[in-house]
C-alpha cells in the first residue's frame, strides 16, 4: 500500500523544515577508541572461532560466514547461492519456517541470511539469557536447512518478479551493467541474484549439493560476540559444532577480469528525463597493501562530504542532487566508480566532468586539507563501526574473511591517519587509467548522443534496453524479437530482465505452487490474458487482492518494517510501526540511529513529533500525506468501482516497458492521474503518479511492489520501493503484519 511508503519523503520534508537554524557546537576532541579483547581458535574439524568480549549492552550476536558465495555458483546456475541463503531460514529437517520465526521471536532475538559474490552469512543477535538457544538455532539453519520444494518455488518466483521489475530501473541496470564491463565473464561481472532464466533452471538438487559442498565447518568463521565469557562462547560452539565432519572444499577455476579498456556503453530507454552515469575501472582487492590510501583517494574523488565531484558537479553546475565515487575491494580484484543522475540535456557536460575529475586526481597533489578532511571523516565514523555486538562481530569477520590481521582493527585511526599526500598522488597514478574507463550511461540516447560528441566521446555501442543481455559477448540478445516467446509478463517480444538476460519470467514451476498453502489464494488468481475493458480488469484486481468482501470489511493494520532511506550523507535504516485506520487515519512511529520521530495523518490534519516537541506538520508534508491516502491501492480500487473517481484501461502501447500484464489508470484530486500495473495474476508491481522534487518541481513518482503474502485472506506486498525521477530513494521490508486490530483513537489525536 503507498501509504506505508510515502513516509520516506515526509519524514525527510518534515525533518529539513523542522531542523533548528542556530549554528551547532563545534566537534568535541576525539575519545581513545579500544577494540575490546579477543581470543581465536580453531576447533577439531577446522572451524574457525573468534569470541569478543563486550558488555556494555546485555546482548550476544553470533555470526557465521562461508566462504562461498556466487562465485562458486554452478555453470548456467547463477543464483544458486543466493537461493540457499534465502532459504536457510525457511525450514529445517525439524522445524517449520514459521516455528524458527516464533522461537526467535519468542526470545527477542534476531535472525537473518545473505550471500555475496564470495561469501554467504547467517547472523543471530539474542539476550545474554538466551544465548544457548540462540546458538542451537544458529546450528540448526546452518547444517540442516529443509529446502522444502514449496519454499523453493516462493523465493525463485519472488527474486524472479523482482528482478523483472528491477529491468525497467536505470539504476540498476547501470549498475550491473558497469560490473559486466569491467568484470567480463569474471563472477564479479555477473548479478548475484542471478536471471530469470538461470534460477527457473536451479532444482532442488543443485541447493543440496551446493550446501553439501561448501557448508563445511572448515569452510567457515563463526564470530561470537557480546557479554559471554570467551570459555562460555568456545564451548557453545564446540557443543554445536564440534560434531559436524570436516569436508573436502573443491577449488573453483574462474577466467581473469579483462585489461582495462576504454568503453562507452548507452543503454537506450527512450521515456527517460534523467540519464544514470556510472563511469570506473578496474582496481585492487582487499588484501592490497595500498588498500588504505587508495581508499582515502577515492574519498577525495567522491566520499562522504565535500568531496570533489559533489563540489563540481552540483555545488558549482547544479547538475546533480548528488555525485560519489567508492571503491568496491573483493577478495580476487576489485574496482572504482564514480556515480550520478542528470537531466538527459546536461549528459555530456555531467560525463565530461567526471572523466576530467579522474584525470585531474591521476594527474596533480591532492591538497592536505582534502586528505584531511577525508581522514577526520575516516576515522571519527570508525567508533559507529564497533558500537555494538554485531558491528564488532561484522568488523571481525571481515578482517578475518579477507586473511588480515586482527589487530588492524585496534590500529585502524593511526593507520588512516599515516597516510601522507605522497601516497594519494602515488596510488592514483599507479592505478587510474582515466584513458580506459568503462563507461556506462542510461536514458534517452537520441538525445544526449549530440552531447557526446560535443564533449568528445565519439565512439560509443547504443543498446536499446529490452534487447540488452548481460550473458551475451555482444551484450545484446542474439534471438530476433520476432521469434522471442511469448512473455507471460511482458507479452510478445523479449522478456527482458533485471540483467537483460531472456529467459522464463514468472512461469517459474507452476506445478508446485498449489503445494504451497502459502502461495495457495496468490496463484489461483491468474487471469485470462484476453481480459477485456478497464470493468473487468479492476473487478479481477479487486478478486485478486482479497475479494470485495474482504476489502470493503478492512477497517485496520499494523505493520513493523524496517525501512532503508537514501539520503545524501548515505543510506540509514529505520524500524517504523504503522498504524492505519482506514478510510482516513494514519500514524507512523519511526526509529532511526539516535532519534524517534511520529507522524500522524488525522482526516486532513497532520501532525508530527520529534525530540524537539510537537507541532503541526509542514505544508509539503500535509499535501504528501494525503495524496498518499488517496491513491491506496485498496481505496483506489474501491472508489474506481463505486465510481467515485474516473478510472480508464491503459492500452499496451502506452505501458512503456514497464513489464506489466494489464494497467489502469485512476484520476485523483491530489496526485493526478495514478497508474496501477499488474502482473498475470493481477497483484500490483507498480504504481506511479505525480509527486514534486527536492526543490518542488514536477516529476513523476513510482513504487515497485514484490513478495506478496496472504494475511488474514488480504494479499500485501512484503517488498516495496519508492522511487523519484528513476531513482530509489526508500527501500521497504514488512516484518509482521495484522489486520483489523481494534486501534485506539488516542493514536491519532494531536498531543496538547
Amino acid at each position: 500500500m503507498a501509504l506505508w511508503l510515502v513516509f520516506g519523503g515526509v519524514i525527510a520534508g518534515a525533518q529539513s523544515a523542522t531542523w533548528p537554524s542556530e549554528r551547532p557546537p563545534g566537534p568535541l576532541a576525539a575519545r581513545e577508541v579500544r577494540f575490546p579483547p579477543y581470543e581465536v581458535r580453531t576447533l577439531r574439524n577446522g572451524l574457525q572461532v573468534i569470541t569478543v568480549l563486550h558488555h556494555e549492552q546485555p546482548a550476544v550476536s553470533m555470526r557465521l560466514l562461508v566462504r562461498a558465495g556466487s562465485v562458486q555458483d554452478p555453470a548456467k546456475k547463477s543464483g544458486v547461492a543466493g537461493l540457499v541463503a534465502s532459504l536457510l531460514d525457511q525450514g529445517t529437517a525439524t522445524k517449520s519456517a514459521e516455528q524458527i520465526a516464533d522461537e526467535i521471536d519468542f526470545i527477542g532475538g534476531a535472525l537473518g541470511t545473505g550471500s555475496g559474490s564470495d561469501l554467504t552469512f547467517i547472523n543471530s543477535v539474542v539476550m545474554k539469557d538466551s544465548f544457548n538457544v540462540g546458538m542451537n538455532l544458529l546450528a540448526d539453519v546452518v547444517r540442516n536447512p529443509a529446502f522444502a520444494p514449496a519454499e523453493i518455488e516462493r523465493q525463485k518466483e519472488q527474486k524472479i518478479s523482482s528482478l523483472q521489475v528491477s529491468s525497467n530501473d536505470p539504476d540498476y541496470v547501470a549498475s550491473v551493467l558497469l560490473d559486466r564491463l569491467v568484470y567480463g565473464f569474471h563472477p564479479y561481472g555477473l548479478p548475484n541474484s542471478g536471471t530469470p532464466e538461470t534460477l527457473a533452471a536451479i532444482t532442488r538438487a543443485d541447493l543440496q549439493e551446493f550446501h553439501s559442498r561448501y557448508f563445511v565447518p572448515n569452510n567457515m568463521i563463526l564470530a561470537i560476540v557480546g557479554d559471554v565469557m570467551s570459555d562460555e562462547a568456545f564451548a557453545a560452539a564446540e557443543r554445536v559444532f564440534g560434531g559436524w565432519p570436516r569436508g573436502e572444499v573443491p577449488a573453483v577455476t574462474v577466467v581473469d577480469p579483462p585489461q582495462p579498456t576504454r568503453r562507452v556503453v548507452i543503454v537506450d530507454k527512450p521515456d527517460s528525463v534523467q540519464t544514470e552515469i556510472r563511469v570506473g575501472q578496474l582496481a585492487i582487492p582487499r588484501k592490497h597493501l595500498d588498500y588504505m590510501a587508495w581508499d582515502l583517494a577515492v574519498k577525495i574523488l567522491g566520499g562522504e562530504g565535500a568531496n570533489r565531484l559533489h563540489r563540481v558537479l552540483r555545488s558549482e553546475r547544479g547538475l546533480t542532487y548528488g555525485a560519489q565515487a567508492e571503491t568496491e575491494a573483493r577478495k580476487q580484484a576489485g574496482h572504482v566508480v564514480a556515480e550520478t543522475d542528470t537531466r538527459t540535456e546536461t549528459t555530456g557536460e555531467a560525463l565530461r566532468l567526471i572523466v576530467d575529475e579522474f584525470s585531474r586526481l591521476q594527474r596533480e597533489r591532492v591538497f592536505e586539507r582534502e586528505l584531511s578532511d577525508a581522514q577526520a571523516y575516516l576515522a571519527g565514523s570508525f567508533p559507529l563501526t564497533i558500537e555494538t555486538p554485531n558491528d564488532i562481530a561484522t568488523q571481525v569477520l571481515n578482517v578475518v574473511f579477507y586473511e588480515l590481521p586482527v589487530e588492524e582493527i585496534g590500529t585502524f585511526r593511526e593507520r588512516v591517519q599515516a597516510v601522507r599526500p605522497d601516497d594519494i598522488q602515488r596510488v592514483a597514478r599507479q592505478y587510474i587509467r582515466p584513458d580506459r574507463l568503462s563507461i556506462v550511461l542510461v536514458g534517452d540516447a537520441s538525445t544526449f548522443i549530440p552531447q557526446l560528441q560535443r564533449v568528445g566521446f565519439t565512439d560509443f555501442d547504443v543498446i536499446p534496453i529490452e534487447e540488452l543481455d548481460l550473458m551475451s559477448a555482444t551484450l545484446r540478445v542474439e534471438k530476433p524479437r520476432a521469434q522471442a516467446a511469448d512473455s507471460p509478463v511482458r507479452g510478445p517480444g523479449p522478456a527482458a530482465s533485471a540483467n537483460g538476460v531472456r529467459g522464463p519470467g514468472a512461469a517459474a514451476s507452476p506445478d508446485h505452487r498449489a503445494a504451497d498453502p502459502a502461495r495457495a489464494a496468490y496463484a489461483g488468481t491468474q487471469v485470462n490474458p484476453a481480459a477485456g475493458d478497464a470493468a473487468d480488469i479492476l473487478q479481477s484486481a479487486i478478486e485478486a487482492k482479497g475479494g470485495l468482501d474482504r476489502l470493503r470489511a478492512l477497517q485496520a493494520i499494523v505493520a513493523d518494517a524496517v525501512m532503508e532511506l537514501q539520503t545524501p550523507q548515505g543510506a540509514v535504516s529505520a524500524a517504523t510501526k504503522t498504524y492505519i485506520s482506514y478510510p482516513d487515519r494514519f500514524r507512523l512511529d519511526t526509529l532511526v540511529p539516535g532519534q524517534e520521530s511520529t507522524l500522524v495523518y488525522n482526516r486532513g490534519q497532520v501532525w508530527m513529533k520529534n525530540p524537539l516537541g510537537v507541532e503541526d506538520a509542514p505544508e509539503v508534508a500535509r499535501k504528501d500525506a494525503s495524496a498518499s491516502v488517496n491513491r491506496d491501492v485498496v481505496l483506489l480500487l474501491l472508489a474506481a468501482l463505486d465510481r467515485r473517481l474516473p478510472v480508464r484501461r491503459i492500452p499496451e502501447n502506452e505501458t512503456g516497458r514497464t513489464p506489466a500484464h494489464r494497467a489502469l489508470e485512476f484520476e485523483t484530486p491530489d496526485s493526478g492521474p495514478v497508474r496501477l500495473y499488474f502482473d498475470s495474476r493481477m497483484q500490483v508491481i507498480r504504481q506511479s503518479y505525480g509527486a514534486r522534487g527536492m526543490e518542488g518541481e514536477p516529476m513523476r513518482g513510482e513504487e515497485i511492489f514484490s513478495d506478496y503474502r496472504p494475511v488474514e485472506g488480504l494479499m500485501l506486498a512484503f517488498e516495496a520501493q519508492i522511487m523519484r525521477a528513476g531513482r530509489v530513494i526508500v527501500k521497504r521490508t514488512l516484518k509482521n503484519v495484522s489486520v483489523n486490530d481494534s486501534l485506539a483513537d488516542a493514536l491519532f489525536i494531536r498531543p496538547q
